[in-house]
C-alpha cells in the first residue's frame, strides 16, 4: 500500500513545503493558496483545457463542473480569466493531481518578466535545491518552444512531423524531410553537442538561438557546466512560447526542478519542484 505516508515521511515532506515558502517569502514573493478542488466553467474552457481532460479527475455536480487541480500554472491561468491577481510575483506548495496520482508541487511564478526577472528566478531556485534541500544539480537540459521556428520552414512543420520528432523517430523525420536534412543530422548529434552544431545550419543571431545561448551562460555561471539542448519535447500547453529548463541530478530521471517561459492569459516565467 504505497500511498501510506509513515511520520517521519510526512514531517520530512511538510517541512520542506514550509521551507520553500519562507524561503521565497524572504525574497518578495507573495504566499498564495488555491484550492485543490477547481471549479470549471464548460463554457470557458480553451483547446488546451480540452487536450487535458484525460489526465484529470473530474465530476460533475449539479450544474457545477470540478477537477482536481492537475497544475498550479494552468489554475492560476484559469483563476486570472475571472479575476485579477494583484501580486507581480507568487510562491505556492500543494498537490497535483496527474492521471489520478497525487504529487506535492513548490513553485515560483513571475508575472510579466524581463530577463533579469527570469534570471533570478533561477538563481533562486537553484541556491534552494543546494543550500535548503541539499542536493547536486549535475547537469542541465535546455530547449526553447519556438526552436522550429529557426530550424525548419513554415511548410515543413507538419502534425506529422512533430509526432515523430517528439518519438525521436529518426527513421521517419528521414522519410518525411530527406536523409541529409539538417534537422535529421542535428538529431543525429550528441545532445551536448547540438548547441554548438545549430551554429554551422543556422542563423545565430535569431532569438531563439541568443535566448538558448544565454540560458547556457547562466547554467555555466551557476556551476552546471553538462548542458544538453532538447529539440524533441513538444509544449504540454501551447501557451509555453520561450525557453525551458530543466535541472538533474544523475541516476535520476526525473528532473529536480523545470522552469519556463510562458503567455497565456497572464505572461509568467515560473520554476516548480516535484517531491516524490
Amino acid at each position: 500500500m504505497d500511498y501510506v505516508k509513515y511520520r517521519d515521511d510526512v514531517i520530512n515532506k511538510k517541512e520542506k513545503e514550509l521551507s520553500f515558502l519562507k524561503y521565497f517569502s524572504a525574497k518578495d514573493f507573495e504566499v498564495i493558496d488555491m484550492n485543490f478542488i477547481e471549479k470549471l466553467q464548460w463554457k470557458q474552457l480553451n483547446q488546451d483545457d480540452l487536450n487535458s481532460l484525460d489526465t484529470r479527475s473530474i465530476w460533475k455536480n449539479g450544474d457545477a463542473f470540478y477537477s482536481l487541480r492537475n497544475d498550479w500554472t494552468d489554475q492560476i491561468q484559469h483563476y486570472s480569466r475571472e479575476y485579477h491577481l494583484k501580486a507581480s510575483r507568487v510562491t505556492y506548495a500543494g498537490p497535483i493531481s496527474i492521471n489520478e496520482q497525487i504529487y506535492t508541487n513548490l513553485g515560483v511564478e513571475i508575472f510579466n518578466p524581463n530577463r533579469n526577472d527570469m534570471l533570478q528566478c533561477y538563481q533562486y531556485i537553484h541556491d534552494f535545491i543546494q543550500n535548503e534541500l541539499e542536493l547536486n544539480v549535475d547537469f542541465a537540459v535546455i530547449g526553447h518552444y519556438q526552436l522550429f521556428d529557426l530550424l525548419l520552414p513554415k511548410e515543413e512543420q507538419t502534425e506529422e512531423l512533430f509526432q515523430a520528432i517528439s518519438e525521436r523517430n529518426i527513421s521517419k523525420i528521414s522519410k518525411l524531410l530527406t536523409q541529409n536534412h539538417t534537422l535529421v543530422q542535428l538529431l543525429k548529434t550528441p545532445t551536448h553537442q547540438q548547441l554548438d552544431f545549430i551554429t554551422t545550419i543556422a542563423d545565430t543571431e535569431h532569438p531563439t538561438y541568443k535566448s538558448l545561448l544565454y540560458w547556457k551562460a547562466a547554467l555555466e555561471e551557476s556551476g552546471i557546466n553538462h548542458i544538453h539542448l532538447d529539440i524533441t519535447t513538444m509544449p504540454p500547453k501551447s501557451y509555453y512560447v520561450g525557453s525551458f529548463i530543466q535541472l538533474y541530478q544523475n541516476n535520476n530521471r526525473n528532473p529536480i526542478a523545470s522552469g519556463g517561459h510562458y503567455n497565456g492569459t497572464l505572461e509568467g516565467f515560473g520554476f516548480g519542484i516535484q517531491l516524490n
